[in-house]
């Protein structure tokens, strides 16, 4: 189950850096609402964990 759940947040976190790479759009523009730190540290506050709880249950 720990497995399962470090796949979902290294999913998000990634989804989360492409989101990031590629830029604001109309649609994720409310996500630069406060520059672009703020979303890289929630990407890496999502894909840290995940991948210590993948690591450690593989």
């Amino acid at each position: 189950m720990k497995k399962i759940v470090g796949i979902i947040l290294i999913v998000i976190g990634f989804c989360l850096v492409v989101v990031i790479k590629i830029g604001p759009s109309r649609e994720t523009s409310w996500l630069f609402k406060y520059g672009e730190l703020p979303p890289i540290l929630l990407g890496a506050v999502i894909l840290i964990p995940g991948l210590i709880l993948y690591n450690k249950n593989r």
